[in-house]
């Protein structure tokens, strides 16, 4: 088969699990399997491939199995960078690339100091590393993320820039640390505990401490919003990522602690994200 019928082959076996997406699921396989990218397939795309049928078969059936595609990989792009993951991590979607767009429209040329929680792959602490002036601490709860992240870092040339370390964010060691930034994002576990059971076979082949949010799906949000706006600079901004539906709740939880806030929206017009300030007079 030529490299272009490989590909056909392939995007009609991942219909039924991909949909939409199966055309660029099969550009993203056949360009792993062959060690190409996607310019040398588009001038290749005619030409006979090498005979890779066992590996082809094996990969599609994993992903047919419900398996993410960047598992299978080891890897997927982000805010133009590519990153490596594993099921030790949550897979950087590009929904959340809205979160380091906000970050660098605050954080500009500044030379800040930003906080990053939950970082899981570290995929937003080095997207605002690589595109900001900014140095960043970056925090999760599991070691095999940030052995995930770390290796991130280096591949990218940003160990200088962002460092990693293990910690407990809703632990009171952490609420009680002094240390101030300018900037603190997060992509926290969101998701009802009781929705867990009915999320699709690709989400459950993810680390479950990355998704379960607690009883309500607001675990993280409440404990944060209690002791992240001691840890803000003078003009400083916290920026969540929440889930689809969590508007209201978030908006109450701010409008209780007396902290100003705006929603923005993702790529595909839900509302992905807040930004929280202490002072409204601080937003110029």
């Amino acid at each position: 088969m030529t490299y272009f019928q490989t590909k056909k082959y392939i995007k009609e076996a991942l219909l039924p699990v991909c949909g939409e997406y199966a055309s660029y699921e099969a550009e993203k396989i056949v360009c792993h399997i062959f060690g190409i990218d996607k310019r040398t397939l588009t001038l290749i795309s005619h030409e006979e491939a090498p005979d890779k049928t066992e590996e082809i078969e094996n990969t599609v059936a994993r992903r047919k199995n419900g398996e993410p595609l960047a598992y299978i990989l080891g890897n997927t792009d982000f805010f133009g960078l590519n990153f490596l993951v594993s099921p030790a991590c949550l897979t950087p979607r590009a929904d959340t690339e809205v979160i380091v767009e906000r970050a660098l429209e605050f954080l500009g040329e500044k030379y800040a100091n930003v906080l990053d929680i939950c970082t899981g792959s570290g995929c937003i602490a080095l997207a605002i590393a690589a595109n900001s002036h900014a140095k960043v601490r970056a925090l999760d709860i599991s070691k095999d993320a940030l052995d995930i992240a770390r290796k991130n870092a280096e591949r990218l040339s940003l160990s200088h820039k962002v460092t990693f370390e293990s910690c407990n964010a809703l632990s009171e060691d952490f609420a009680s640390e002094c240390e101030k930034y300018d900037l603190i994002v997060s992509n926290p576990p969101y998701i009802p505990t009781k929705d867990i059971a009915d999320l699709s076979e690709e989400v459950h082949r993810e680390p479950l401490c990355a998704l379960d949010g607690g009883e309500d799906g607001l675990i993280f949000y409440k404990r944060f919003i209690e002791i992240l706006p001691a840890k803000l600079k003078l003009g400083g901004r916290i920026i969540f990522e929440i889930g689809y539906d969590q508007e209201n709740a978030l908006r109450a939880l701010c409008e209780k602690k007396g902290l100003f806030y705006e929603f923005f929206r993702d790529y595909g017009g839900n509302v992905r994200g807040v930004v929280i300030k202490i002072d409204q007079n601080e937003y110029k």
